[in-house]
């Protein structure tokens, strides 16, 4: 009445506010307004009509009272793992010890003891309270069964007993035995038998004739009812006593199983469900009695569909009915129960009422339809339904109990009232034509549908364009919500203030169960004061990840409403969980071991928990669970229970680091007003935990506390993660390194359907990619002949070999993979030491496709294991010593140390962790396991130490970084390799923290060399294009490593901008037993200089008695040089000169034909000869005659041998182009050469320069500006050690450059160069030094790409000098003939017709520029800059021009190079020079700067 009062004054002063009349103002009833409602207990607030909005906000708020406004809860839930936020542990928890875990009971026999249906005292009361009984056999009487059976007579003929069906029946059989009975009697009578004899045969024919016909009449009766059991199944019912015979049996043993299932689940359910009036309620006991339900009868549907089978089951459950049971049964009977305490009141005022429902029957008629399949299990659904209500009757106590209960049946209505309540919640899920389905091939898929099958990351950059539907909302403030089918959020990212383009870059991770649903990314616009209002969803199909894990750069579409919202940019990638093969067996072996992965870590239950710690005696506990000290999962809290079973107690979790990782336990009750005390805690390492689990051991004692344990179980599942996920913890020591060496293969299939395959070879280690060959391109049988090293961490891993087809568009396709166990080359000696199994084993096996079906192609190739040597890691030394201080500084076992765990000091043994005790057992099991894992002394290894070791893995920690661009990742390659040993996540932002580690083998570490690479593409196909290289540095492995060994080191790369990328790393050496072949050292590979000099008295092949000789070399089968021809003698002088990689000389073929040229005809051969490099002395030129093998003549020439590693590459012809391979890049040839880097300079990377001081000097068009790589320093953490005499050495050998894509060229060959030797002199390597003049040599090879029907010219433009002053003019130094380009995707190819050579300077820069040549003028096609090739060898560069590109072949000369005889400045540099032999230091000039 009061605020109806108060409204029609509010009213009526509005009205009289209205009223022009009035002289009441809109301020006097504003003030009635507000006095009004204030007065009605409502709010009401005045503000100044002046006022800003957010003004008027904080006044609003400042009005609210405390308390009044909630805080708002994430909606979001991220994936919990192992990765350190930096924050501390939320708990002091007890070191981590399996010293609280509880050994299993032993048997007499010493084993384990075996449940066998066998229960404690305790276990089998604990039953009969809940289930009314345990479960047990039969109906717990012993009584005897009388098992005799009676036998039905056999009534079988002598003649049925001895002739089987085969022999009688049928009417040819018939047949038979009338003809033989006439020609019985026939002969009876021609030799003169009596009657008796016809008697003999007539009985015979008889008791065939009685056989058969009861044979047919027996077979036409089963024919008959068969087709009469036919039609009954459609109209007829049949008995299922067979089945509940069976159930007679069975319902003793599984009744008390499902019972107490119920049980368990309703109690969870109950606990958290109770009202706030009442305490607590609960099941106490479920029984279902001892009478099992009956199956009353059948009916089938044979004609369904052929999937399809369809039946009518009636069945009843009538536990009352006891006209079928004896008086033993009756006596023995349980009756049906359900028993739901609830208590009313407050802790020690409460009192507990049973509710009590029992004489339940239940009788029905349900159809039962199953759905088949053709894969296991064969089944695909079962759909169930009720054809007509089901006869449901009990009796219901609510009061009073078993003794003076009332059954509320009884009361008028109320009955019929709950009745139909029951049918009408059942009709719309199971009556018909309603159904309920029970997806059983889910169900019993490889994996539970509840677990997980990987991990999904999934990196958000950023949105585009959000447009906000409510026009008048301004800009929005978006945040996204990770979610599977819109269900519950899973993850979310932060929040950014008005901005409808935000930049996010936040990766979320995700552990996901299957891949049919759906990933959600919902964009809401963030509101303090409502609800936060969605922009729009975008969505992508994790169907698509079954083939292709990794998506990249996706712009998703932002609906609403069907409406585009904007552009979601993410990433989306899949990390599928390891699993074991299937065995022939149709075991599991083990999945393979990995350092990252998920852990489900579950509490079950809890025993014996102190309840004198509550003043009732019963607790309210709930289990907490913690990863690392902090909180991941929290169970729900159960009422007045001191032996909890908790139903919502796993959490599956992300692992990056196993070792370190560490799992803890704290049991707390819940307490309504003060802080929940801490009933007992535990905590185990990770490792520990799956070694006990292994063993059986699940229960553990709790710390800190006088009585309790708790079972703990956790489930492992590797998983291999890669890139910023694994982190640092995702590396595992290697016990040693699998040296595969691919020799070739034979007959490998053809996907092709123009051409061949082009197939390399990769080796899969738990299913990512270790190590690939290079491909042979159109051939299907490459002879790669090519070594790669795999570092293996335990005997159980497994490696792939699978055989490729490289694809220029889309992925790789498989031709066929080999398997090939650790365990069948891996040894180890009694002491548990790995030891080399050097044997090289050959093997040759076929190629199947995913393992399975006929082999097709074989792969050839050799398998050798080397272990690695023990290592002392400071780290791993650093963090033991720290937790072992821990575990002594710990005093008390609970690390809360509040009044309660100080006050209850357990008073018995019983379940009683000593912390000492604890940490002393857990010290010598450290050293226990340390001695078991290894019987060697481990390797203390400093700086000085490396150069004693030869073989070896360097292990590379990625700190972090920062980029000049983002979207980047750093490269490790070694040595020769074309592929990188090591490639880092994509840094999304320019500032990125990685945290990664890898390995790479040094084979050689005195001469190896490491390439560190930033590049913004991966090369997977070995191209190595500039253009998405932002730098690069080269240098000396070890004095690279004895820098960085154990010493964050900064690596400072500057790009052509002059913009500079630091990168922070760290390195550590792992030695390996292992001796080098040969055939893998440094000297075994490099570049031969050759000088033809001459020939004498060569066969005279023409009229006039003389002949027009020139030599071709050969290398391997393939063209690498041709002399021009000397005409008219026999005694030719041809004084030239090339060079030529070879990537080993121990496997070259080099020889060296000799020709009579012919002008009209082919040329003549007038002989050969073999050239053995293994022969020649590094870097000592060394005259050799050959003598032709022909019909006389020799050849004289001179040979030096440059070592120097040389990169592989693709080889081999293209299905529409000639040969395209270069033989490879010499990385360098100088051991203890100066670390160098790459800058993008013009169109491609600028020539090397002082790591320290110079930098790289270079232009590209238009700029004016230096690119520079810049230096290496270490980090503030560690003393400043100086520079590295490798840092600060002028370079000597530097790294061709290229410009472009690596050459898909036709008609390319190993490459070489050509130049006339003035007089007897010859040229050799030059040294590093100014701009010097001298001859560079060019050889347009071949051109591509550009539109099909043009007349392709290429003209050569030589610009002035950077350092020839303003006066320098630009000049046509040559042009190419026209080719006339004739399909779409083909090239044109000049060979070595078009070369010339040019007078200049190495740094002189040169344009090319391509036209569109024809009769009367000529169309621009493109241009493009090249620099001339310095480094002593050949290189090919594909330059790019227009829309196509252009392969040139460059080489420089300089004009003061001494003769080849002479030493040479890599004789100078500590090249060893002779094969395998030790180098002689030797002191090196440097040109003063």
């Amino acid at each position: 009445m009061q605020s109806q009062a108060a409204e029609l004054k509010q009213q009526g002063a509005e009205d009289a506010a209205r009223d022009p009349n009035s002289k009441v103002t809109s301020e006097d009833a504003e003030s009635k307004i507000v006095e009004e409602t204030k007065r009605a207990g409502g709010q009401a607030y005045q503000f100044d009509p002046n006022a800003s909005p957010e003004e008027k906000a904080a006044q609003a708020r400042a009005h609210l009272p405390p308390g009044f406004e909630r805080e708002k809860k994430s909606k979001a839930v991220g994936l919990v793992s192992d990765i350190d936020d930096g924050t501390p542990d939320q708990y002091d928890l007890p070191p981590p010890s399996k010293a609280g875990a509880i050994d299993l009971p032993p048997t007499a026999n010493g084993k384990a003891a075996v449940a066998n249906g066998r229960l404690s005292e305790d276990d089998e009361a604990r039953w009969v309270e809940r289930a009314g009984w345990a479960p047990r056999f039969g109906n717990g009487e012993d009584k005897d069964v009388d098992t005799s059976s009676e036998n039905v007579g056999d009534h079988q003929t002598w003649v049925e007993s001895k002739l089987d069906d085969k022999f009688f029946g049928d009417w040819y059989h018939n047949t038979a035995i009338i003809i033989f009975a006439c020609l019985s009697s026939w002969v009876v009578a021609v030799l003169g038998g009596g009657i008796a004899w016809v008697f003999l045969i007539m009985g015979c024919c008889a008791t065939y004739y009685r056989t058969s016909i009861r044979r047919v009449r027996r077979n036409f009766r089963d024919d008959v009812n068969r087709e009469m059991a036919k039609t009954k199944l459609e109209t007829d019912s049949e008995t299922l006593e067979w089945i509940n015979s069976f159930l007679v049996k069975f319902w003793p043993i599984y009744a008390p199983v499902i019972a107490t299932t119920v049980v368990n689940s309703v109690d969870q359910i109950l606990s958290t469900s109770t009202p706030a009036f009442l305490d607590s309620m609960r099941m106490k006991t479920f029984t279902l009695g001892s009478k099992p339900p009956r199956l009353e009868h059948v009916k089938t549907y044979p004609k369904t569909e052929d999937d399809i089978v369809l039946m009518d089951w009636k069945f009843s459950f009538t536990p009352n009915d006891v006209a079928d049971l004896t008086a033993r049964q009756l006596k023995n009977k349980i009756q049906p129960k359900v028993a739901l305490e609830i208590r009313v009141g407050k802790a020690l005022v409460s009192k507990g009422f049973d509710v009590i429902v029992e004489d339940m029957a239940f009788s029905g008629l349900m159809r039962v339809k199953v759905k088949l399949q053709i894969p296991a299990p064969h089944i695909e659904r079962v759909d169930i339904c009720f054809l007509e209500r089901p006869t449901i009757d009990y009796v219901c106590k609510p009061l009073g109990g078993d003794t003076l209960g009332f059954d509320i049946n009884f009361v008028p209505m109320l009955q019929s009232f709950i009745m139909e309540q029951i049918h009408g919640n059942l009709a719309p899920i199971m009556y018909a034509p309603n159904v309920f389905p029970i997806e059983v091939a889910k169900m019993l898929s490889g994996n539970a549908v509840d677990q997980a099958i990987g991990v999904l990351a999934i990196t958000i950059h950023g949105a585009h364009g959000l447009k906000n539907p409510d026009k008048f909302s301004g800009s929005p403030d978006p945040y996204t919500v990770i979610s599977l089918n819109s269900r519950d959020p899973l993850a979310k990212t932060k929040t950014v203030k008005e901005n409808a383009n935000p930049r996010w870059n936040e990766t979320k991770y995700i552990i996901i169960t299957n891949l049919t649903d759906s990933l959600t990314l919902q964009v809401y616009d963030f509101n303090e004061y409502r609800k936060d209002k969605q922009l729009g969803t975008a969505t992508f199909t994790l169907e698509q990840l079954e083939k292709e894990a990794e998506f990249e750069n996706l712009q998703l579409e932002v609906m609403a409403n069907g409406k585009a919202r904007g552009i979601l940019q993410t990433d989306v990638r899949f990390f599928q969980v390891l699993e074991g093969r299937k065995l022939e067996d149709g075991s599991m072996e083990p999945p393979p071991e990995s350092n990252t992965g998920i852990a489900k870590f579950t509490v079950e239950q809890a025993k014996e928990l102190d309840g004198s710690k509550s003043f009732i005696g019963q607790l309210n506990p709930y289990g907490v669970l913690l990863l690392n000290g902090k909180e991941i999962h929290v169970t729900k809290k159960l009422k007045r229970t001191n032996q909890p079973i908790w139903a919502d107690g796993s959490k599956e979790v992300l692992i990056t680091d196993r070792k370190s990782a560490r799992m803890g336990l704290v049991i707390k009750d819940d307490r309504d007003v003060a802080a929940d005390p801490i009933l007992g805690s535990y905590q185990i390492k990770l490792d520990d935990m799956l070694k006990l689990m292994e063993k059986g051991q699940e229960w553990y004692n709790l710390a800190g506390t006088k009585t309790g344990r708790a079972k703990l179980t956790l489930q492992w599942k590797p998983v291999a993660l890669k890139g910023g996920v694994g982190g640092s913890g995702g590396y595992v020591t290697p016990i040693g390194v699998m040296r595969i060496h691919f020799q070739s293969a034979k007959d490998l299939r053809n996907l092709e359907t123009m051409g061949k395959s082009d197939p390399y070879v990769r080796v899969l280690l738990s299913g990512v990619e270790k190590g690939r060959t290079v491909t042979f391109q159109n051939n299907l049988n490459p002879e790669w002949d090519e070594v790669l090293y795999v570092p293996m961490h335990s005997t159980s891993e497994k490696l792939t070999l699978e055989v490729m087809d490289q694809e220029n568009l889309g992925k790789d396709r498989t031709l066929g993979s080999i398997e090939m166990a650790a365990a069948d080359y891996v040894r180890q000696t009694e002491g548990g030491e790995y030891v080399p199994t050097g044997g090289r084993q050959k093997m040759s096996d076929g190629l199947r496709m995913n393992g399975r079906g006929l082999a097709k192609g074989t792969l050839n190739y050799t398998v050798s294991f080397y272990p690695t040597m023990p290592v002392v890691d400071p780290e791993e030394e650093e963090q033991e010593k720290k937790e072992a201080e821990e575990a002594k500084a710990s005093d008390l076992p609970n690390g809360e140390k509040d009044a309660i765990d100080k006050d209850n000091e357990r008073k018995d043994n019983a379940g009683k962790v000593d912390t000492k005790m604890a940490s002393q057992l857990a010290e010598a099991e450290a050293e226990q396991n340390e001695q078991n894992e290894s019987s060697q002394p481990k390797l203390r290894l400093s700086a000085d130490d490396l150069s004693k070791y030869k073989c070896g893995l360097i292990v590379f920690k990625l700190h972090e970084a920062e980029m000049t661009h983002s979207n980047c990742a750093l490269e490790v390659l070694m040595d020769d390799m074309l592929f990188p040993s090591f490639i880092s996540s994509k840094g999304r932002s320019r500032r990125v923290k990685f945290d990664e580690i890898g390995d790479a083998m040094v084979r050689e570490l005195d001469v190896s060399q490491i390439t560190l690479r930033l590049r913004q593409k991966s090369d997977s196909k070995g191209d190595d294009k500039p253009d998405h290289t932002l730098g690069k540095m080269t240098g000396n492995t070890l004095d690279t490593l004895k820098q960085c060994l154990y010493n964050p080191t900064v690596l400072n790369l500057k790009d052509g901008e002059g913009g500079v990328s630091k990168i922070k790393v760290s390195l550590k050496f792992i030695p390996v037993s292992m001796t080098l072949d040969p055939s893998e050292s440094v000297d075994n590979q490099g570049i031969v200089h050759v000088d033809v000099l001459d020939g004498a008295d060569l066969p005279a092949a023409d009229r006039n008695g003389k002949s027009d000789p020139y030599c071709k070399f050969e290398l391997n089968g393939k063209e690498v040089y041709k002399t021009d021809k000397q005409m008219k003698t026999l005694h030719p002088a041809w004084n030239e000169f090339f060079e030529t990689p070879v990537p080993s000389r121990i496997a070259a073929k080099f020889k060296v034909q000799v020709y009579d040229y012919d002008f009209g005809g082919s040329p003549d051969f007038l002989g050969e000869a073999d050239i053995n490099l293994e022969l020649l002395d590094p870097m000592v030129a060394k005259e050799y005659k050959l003598h032709l093998d022909g019909k006389s003549g020799t050849v004289r020439l001179r040979l030096n041998f440059k070592p120097g590693y040389v990169t592989r590459s693709r080889q081999g012809t293209t299905t529409f182009q000639g040969t395209f391979a270069k033989p490879g890049k010499i990385v360098t040839g100088v051991a203890g050469a100066p670390i160098k880097g790459v800058g993008m300079v013009g169109g491609g990377v600028a020539k090397g320069a002082s790591f320290m001081r110079h930098g790289f000097r270079g232009k590209k068009k238009g700029d004016k500006g230096e690119g520079s790589i810049g230096s290496i320093e270490t980090t503030d953490e560690v003393a400043e050690t100086g520079e590295p005499a490798a840092f600060n050495t002028p370079p000597r050998v530097v790294e061709p450059a290229t410009n472009g894509d690596s050459p898909q060229t036709p008609g390319s060959t190993p490459t070489h160069n050509r130049t006339r030797s003035f007089g007897a002199r010859s040229v050799s390597g030059a040294t590093a030094g100014g701009a010097e003049t001298g001859t560079a040599t060019f050889t347009i090879v071949s051109a591509s790409g550009y539109p099909p029907g043009t007349h392709v010219r290429v003209h050569v433009k030589q610009l002035p000098p950077p350092a020839g002053g303003a006066g320098g003019k630009s000049k046509e130094v040559h042009k190419t003939k026209a080719l006339k380009l004739a399909a779409a995707g083909s090239s044109v190819s000049w060979g070595e017709h078009e070369t010339f050579k040019v007078s200049c300077t190495p740094d002189t820069p040169f344009q090319l520029s391509v036209k569109d040549h024809s009769t009367f003028s000529s169309d621009d096609l493109g241009e493009g800059m090249i620099a001339v090739d310095d480094s002593g060898s050949t290189s090919e560069k594909s330059v790019s021009a227009g829309v196509g590109s252009v392969v040139v072949r460059t080489a420089f000369l300089a004009a003061d190079q001494g003769s080849i005889r002479g030493t040479t400045p890599r004789s100078a540099s500590g090249v060893r020079r002779s094969f395998l032999s030790k180098r002689e230091p030797k002191e090196r000039s440097v040109t003063p700067s």
